[in-house]
């Protein structure tokens, strides 16, 4: 099927062709997020500050042709990022926001942050509750929000 298809044609047993809605379909069971794929122009570099100032933790590098071409990393709360040479999608995503990380106090985030010289935005409120931003050497943005989620009926 297409992406952004709604509607699945299909061949019965008898040859007939149907047409049933996506509606109709109960998907699979997904568990949890299994990884993000962030591009990036250095890989060795945004390594060292995924690693440095996210905590994140290298289990695999992937080398093409005598060069490092992606490093996926695991962060102790389970997250798992592949920082994957792409430069062209780094700078075309630069200013956007790729990925958002639950986080504990976002006081303690500020400090930490202020401590290691890393340029963030502040504590702000977001659509998602209190969130801080923070932009990796390729300039995308990660956003660390509050587990709070707010609900419709609060909006």
């Amino acid at each position: 099927m297409k992406l952004g298809a709604t509607r699945d044609a299909t061949t019965s047993s008898d040859g007939r062709r149907s047409n049933t809605s996506a509606a109709e379909h109960t998907a699979p069971s997904v568990f949890a997020l299994h990884h993000v794929r962030i591009p990036v122009s250095d890989v060795l570099v945004s390594q060292d500050w995924y690693s440095e100032v996210l905590g994140f933790r290298p289990t695999l590098v992937v080398e093409e042709e005598n060069a490092v071409t992606g490093v996926v990393s695991v962060h102790p709360s389970g997250v798992v990022v592949g920082l994957h040479s792409a430069l062209p999608q780094a700078r075309a995503l630069a200013g956007f926001a790729v990925i958002g990380l639950s986080v504990g106090d976002l006081r303690e985030w500020v400090a930490y942050l202020d401590a290691l010289g890393v340029a963030h935005s502040g504590i702000t409120d977001g659509h998602l509750g209190e969130c801080l931003r923070v932009c990796d050497p390729d300039g995308l943005v990660i956003e660390l929000h509050t587990p709070c989620q707010p609900s419709a009926d609060g909006a």
